[in-house]
């Protein structure tokens, strides 16, 4: 392989490029992707403007096709309209209808056969004379006699043949057209491309068919009516009948041609208007049709879509020259600006180093306001909150050894111990055996349970029954005070912090249903709770004791760390175990009950094994 092979495929290779890329300086490579992105963004602007001229320029070709071809179907619209009212007035001609009557009745003798063909000489000649679309008339009897106006040579009955009167006695009296022909006779001495427009004749007095009247009408002066609108002489328009035949059209050698091979023929046929480019003759063509009812011609408009780019190159030209002057432009400002962008950051990245080698002390200057400069000043402001951190760490290692010597303390509870042996000595005076036995059972089954072999979790049937021993001791003591414990069977499996439920069901004992008179009811219950992201468990503590108002709630919250008022630390010590382990989406809610009470609220993740 030679070596200028070697040269390409370096060149080519994405691997190369990037290898230099990452080699090269800051202000380079700032440099390096301005000239990308500018002139990513100058040829996408010269493509997207070359586009939109483009679309801009066949929108308006294809609106003044559409109304061009309006022009033409009103233009060909009045010509029908108007040769079809001359043969109105042809057949109800006073002359044509005392001629054709007579010869009709056989009543006429020779000299009253060349008294008709003077008269119906007058009376066509006035009929041509009436309109310069018409170029002759031609009118025949039902007996065979046949008479035209003078500008028309000798017609023999073999030459009416290309005219339809059979479609005449089928129209019944309605106006029939002829599509376009060559004249078997001659016209003003020459043979012409005509079409035709004909009526039956119909005697006025009994009804009687009579005869039949063709006004024929030159091609060239049809197409001389609205060629002349044309805008530009590369243009084309065609009037096509249903089968696809040319009946007119500014180039006079395509008459009689059918388009059924060309590729808009399909267009035509499929639709009542319409418009595509199509290529033809080596070059794209707009093509826009539409049909002519009710006689059903199409009129289609031809337009080449060069002439519509006449004007796009040029202004592309402009963008282009417009591009590369703010690409030079941004390249030298590019550079003049990387040199201010890149000394801040080289001082920046310095003290970065220099505190990644494990100084902390090193600030670096913040010269600016901008994002550098920004990016300078939350750099030293981070420096300085890792050793905030790093004491705030410690601080909270030692909140959590607080809140567990806290928590050792909420267990243990030895002025619950206390008054407990003191109502079983009052007990024993009493000679209550079997509830000293009960009461005896329920305080060991309730320390063993908190001890739970030193575990943090258990389950939630160990603390049902756990909640039952602690609430019949408390029902000993408290004879007035009720309670209920329900569980749903699905979650009694389930893993939870242990004595979590135990400190809420004290705190409404102590702070609601001890000082109530009568009809005090404590209800704990558990259940799953459905939630859009998936099921919890809840656990509900109940009371009817004097309630809580907003700010009293609002007041055990706002208890710290620090503070030596007990008095709701369970709660607060359950909330924040909540938090330690599973996150701020799950932990307690206090809500006042309406009629008095409060009601405790305590949401966990569902936790189906054993994970301390």
């Amino acid at each position: 392989m030679n070596k200028s092979s070697l040269l390409g495929l370096h060149f080519l290779n994405p691997a190369a490029w990037s290898r230099k890329f990452n080699h090269m300086s800051l202000r380079k490579k700032i440099n390096v992707i301005h000239f990308i992105a500018i002139s990513t963004c100058v040829l996408f602007l010269t493509v997207c403007l070359h586009h939109m001229i483009l679309s801009q320029a066949e929108e308006r070709a294809i609106e003044s096709s559409e109304q061009e071809v309006e022009l033409i179907i009103n233009t060909v619209g009045t010509l029908v309209n108007s040769m079809e009212n001359f043969s109105k007035l042809a057949i109800v001609n006073q002359t044509s209808q005392y001629v054709l009557s007579r010869s009709s009745a056989n009543q006429s003798t020779t000299l009253d056969h060349l008294e008709n063909l003077n008269l119906m000489y007058a009376s066509l000649n006035s009929l041509v004379n009436s309109s310069p679309l018409i170029d002759s008339v031609i009118v025949q009897s039902v007996n065979g006699n046949i008479y035209y106006s003078s500008n028309l040579s000798s017609i023999t009955a073999q030459e009416m043949a290309v005219y339809p009167n059979e479609r005449l006695l089928q129209a019944k009296g309605s106006a029939v057209w002829v599509e376009t022909f060559q004249s078997p006779f001659l016209s003003d001495g020459r043979q012409k491309m005509m079409l035709a427009v004909g009526r039956k004749i119909t005697n006025m007095n009994d009804g009687t068919t009579m005869g039949y009247v063709y006004l024929n009408i030159e091609e060239q002066k049809m197409a001389g009516l609205y060629g002349s609108k044309r805008e530009s002489n590369d243009s084309q328009i065609r009037v096509l009948n249903d089968n696809g035949d040319i009946l007119s059209s500014t180039d006079s050698s395509l008459l009689g041609r059918s388009i059924e091979h060309s590729e808009y023929w399909d267009m035509v046929k499929s639709g009542n208007k319409g418009y595509q480019i199509f290529r033809e003759a080596g070059r794209n063509e707009l093509v826009t049709f539409k049909k002519m009812e009710p006689i059903g011609w199409n009129i289609v408009y031809i337009e080449p879509t060069d002439r519509l780019m006449k004007d796009q190159w040029k202004i592309t030209s402009f963008n282009i020259g417009f591009g590369i002057a703010a690409l030079l432009l941004a390249l030298f400002l590019s550079t003049f600006l990387s040199n201010r962008i890149t000394k801040p950051l080289i001082r920046l990245s310095q003290a970065m180093t220099a505190v990644g080698d494990g100084n902390l002390d090193i600030r670096t200057q913040v010269a600016a306001n901008d994002e550098i400069g920004r990016l300078a000043f939350k750099f030293n402001e981070m420096v300085g909150r890792i050793q905030e951190l790093v004491q705030k760490v410690n601080d909270e290692e030692k909140h959590k050894r607080v809140l567990e010597l806290r928590l050792l303390y909420s267990q243990i509870k030895p002025h619950f111990l206390y008054n407990t042996l003191e109502m079983i000595r009052s007990m024993t005076l009493m000679i209550a055996a079997r509830d000293i036995s009960n009461t005896v059972k329920a305080l060991g089954d309730f320390y063993r349970t908190s001890l739970n072999n030193g575990g943090e979790l258990t389950t939630a049937a160990v603390e049902k029954k756990h909640l039952e021993s602690y609430l019949f001791i408390q029902t000993k003591r408290y004879s007035h005070i009720q309670y209920r414990i329900e569980f749903d069977q699905s979650i009694e499996s389930c893993w939870i912090p242990k004595l979590l439920l135990q400190p809420l069901v004290e705190n409404a004992i102590y702070h609601g249903l001890r000082e109530k008179a009568e009809g005090a009811m404590c209800e704990v219950a558990g259940f799953i709770e459905p939630h859009d992201d998936g099921d919890i468990i809840c656990f509900v503590v109940k009371d009817n004791g004097k309630g809580m108002d907003a700010e009293q709630i609002s007041r055990i919250w706002s208890q710290g760390p620090d503070r030596r008022d007990l008095s709701h630390f369970g709660i607060r010590n359950v909330q924040e175990r909540i938090l330690l382990r599973y996150g701020g989406k799950y932990g307690i809610t206090i809500l006042p009950e309406a009629g008095g009470g409060v009601q405790v609220q305590v949401r966990l993740p569902i936790q189906s094994e054993r994970n301390e």
